[in-house]
Order: C-alpha cells, then structure tokens, then sequence
C-alpha cells in the first residue's frame, strides 16, 4: 500500500490483544508477564525476535500511544474509548489538552472529561493478581493512565528510568524479577511498560535498539523456561522523517485564529485543525495546497468512509474538521527536531508484532 491508501489490515489487530492475553492466562502456570514494547515495529520485530510466536497485528488509527495502548487494554475501537489521539479538543468549544499529561496546551482550563469506563484485561482477569509496572507511566495523572491500569495495582519502578536501551531494557528485567519474586496464592497477571520510544524518536532502530530488544528476547526466553508465559506486544512503529521548515510555515500560515478556533489537534504525523464555523471549505482548500504531495487532507468525515475512524457524536466533537495524514517524509511536524515519527498509515508505523516465548520441551 502506499502512505496515502487505506489501511490494508492483517487477520488481527490490537482490539484482539485482551482475548489473547486472557486465554494465555487460561492456560495454566505461573502466571502472564506482557512486556508493551513502545514503538517497535513489526519489520524489525520479525528480525531481531528470532525465538519467538510471532503474530502481526494492526495499530489503531492514529498510530499513536495515547490511542493504541488504551486499544490494546480494553479491546475497543478508538470510536468506543474516544482517545482519538494525543492532543484534542475533550469537548465542542472546551480546550485543547494533552490526554496523556492532563497539560491545556490552548483555551480556557476547564475540568477534564472521564474516559469511558471500559473494562480493562485487569478488571476481566479473575483469579488472577493484575499488576503493572508502569516505570515512565508513574509520573502521569489523570482519566487517562487511570483509564489504562484500571483494575491493577500499580507497582513503581525500583530501578531509574533511562532513554538509553540498555539501561532501559536492564531495569525492566530488574523490576520483571523483583515482581514475580513476591509470594502468591493466585497467576500474576504482570504489564510492563517498556518505552523504547523515547530513543527511537531520535535514533531510530539503530544498533543500540536492536541490542536491547535482543537482550529482553533473552530475558522472555528465560522466563518462559521458568515457568511464565511471556507475551509482547507494541503500540506503532516509526518511519524516518525530515519536517520541512517552508511546509511548517505553510501550515502555520492556515493553522491562525483568524480561521481556527483552536491551534491544530493530532501528533506526529496525523494532523488535524478546527476551522471556525463557515471556514471549514477555506481551510480544508487552503491546507491541501499548502501541503500539496506531502499529505492527504481530507474531511473528518470522510475518515469513516475509508474505514480508519468512525466520525460521529463525541468523536466529531473531539476531531478536527479537516485532517491531514503524511504521505511524505517532509510533513511538518509539532516537534521537527524528531528524526524518526509515526501516526500515519504506512506499513512501518501500522504493522505491529505479538511475540509469544514458551517453555522448550527440553527445557
């Protein structure tokens, strides 16, 4: 497929990723260690996890965290649990806001808007003790990382956080072990955040990278001979981006109070602006020209025709009504100091793995 196509979806995507979990659970033992690989993708995935089940799956639309890890706990579609991104207006006339870090980034605060309550693999996992260990994840408050661990305890880090993926990938073992050391009656059920992200953003899948995700490959191997059932699984991958200052100016230049509401919504490479009323064919025409071969620009609306989002009700409120989606590597970007991006719709940001280590018959 090509960047601006429609999604062509494998078998399975991370609305499955509950049921697998819990049947993994089923299966008997110890107990399920899920290690949430943020921003691996499935390409390098499939090169670097050479022991490992591996399944491909598909992200949500937008292929960001904040959207895809609420998927990938409560099996909803992002028209279902209504966090269609990184930055978003919660509600028609309210403030655009981060819904990971709770930050108003433009208009007047207002009190946040809940998640809808959709029950997580931790609140459907009975019998079992759900845990996670959410390292970066700690230092976050609000409906949404409430949303993401509701109906687990949450064990903090005990080794520092750290962008560097050795570093990174030696405390996750550290934390990994100290939890399962605890005595229980009851399976763990044990949810690892491991925010490789951070470097790829600015590396990409460099060697450091791929030594890491081989080292946590060799802890997943050793768990499972202990006993565990060892899942992985990631949100996006990330594609190699070169912002273009001239285009950033172009977007800057439609993107202004005289014909939006709101600065522009979305992350990365996912767009979106919020035209004011009677403005929306201006901007949309406007838009397409100024990112003219760089990007799709299209109606929220038509979003749901191409099968990406359903637009309609508390998403249309929260949804720009003109969206652009990166068809070049020179989109401008909220952050052009990024070396490596996602959002979109290529294979490398949407194709993302399930690995599944179990226990050698010799071991």
């Amino acid at each position: 497929m090509t960047e601006a196509g429609t999604l062509d979806r494998p078998g399975l995507d991370l609305c499955a990723v509950p049921g697998l979990v819990l049947s993994e659970l089923g299966r008997g033992g110890r107990g399920v260690l899920v290690l949430a690989v943020d921003g691996l993708s499935w390409r390098v995935a499939r090169r670097v996890w050479r022991s490992a089940e591996l399944t491909r799956l598909a992200s949500t639309f937008p292929t960001t965290s904040a959207s895809a890890w609420l998927t990938s706990v409560t099996g909803a579609q992002v028209s279902e649990h209504l966090v269609v991104g990184a930055a978003y207006r919660e509600r028609s006339g309210g403030p655009l806001v981060n819904v990971i870090t709770g930050d108003v980034l433009a208009g007047e605060p207002a009190p946040r808007e809940p998640v809808p309550r959709l029950p997580t693999v931790f609140e459907r996992a009975e019998g079992a003790d759900p845990v996670v260990l959410g390292r970066e994840l700690d230092l976050l408050s609000g409906p949404w990382v409430d949303a993401l661990t509701r109906g687990a305890a949450r064990r903090p880090a005990r080794e520092p956080l750290t962008r560097d993926p050795h570093g990174l990938v030696a405390g996750v073992a550290a934390d990994v072990e100290a939890a399962i050391a605890v005595r229980r009656t009851r399976p763990l059920l044990l949810w690892v955040y491991v925010n490789l992200d951070d470097h790829l953003h600015r590396h990409g899948y460099d060697e450091r990278a791929v030594d890491a995700l081989a080292a946590l490959e060799r802890h997943a191997t050793a768990w499972a001979a202990r006993g565990w059932h060892v899942l992985a699984h990631a949100d996006h991958g990330l594609v190699p981006v070169d912002s273009d200052p001239g285009l950033a100016g172009r977007w800057a230049d439609v993107d202004t109070p005289r014909l939006c509401e709101l600065p522009g919504g979305g992350a990365g490479r996912v767009r979106w602006l919020y035209p004011r009323p009677g403005k929306e064919r201006e901007v949309a025409e406007r838009l397409a020209e100024a990112l003219d071969g760089h990007a799709r620009v299209l109606p929220a609306a038509a979003l749901g025709e191409l099968g990406l989002m359903e637009v309609a009700g508390p998403v249309r409120e929260r949804l720009g009504a003109v969206v652009a989606i990166a068809t070049s590597p020179r989109f401008p970007l909220p952050d052009p100091g990024l070396s490596y991006e996602h959002g979109a719709l290529s294979d490398e940001e949407t194709l993302v793995p399930l690995a599944r280590w179990v226990r050698s018959s010799r071991a």
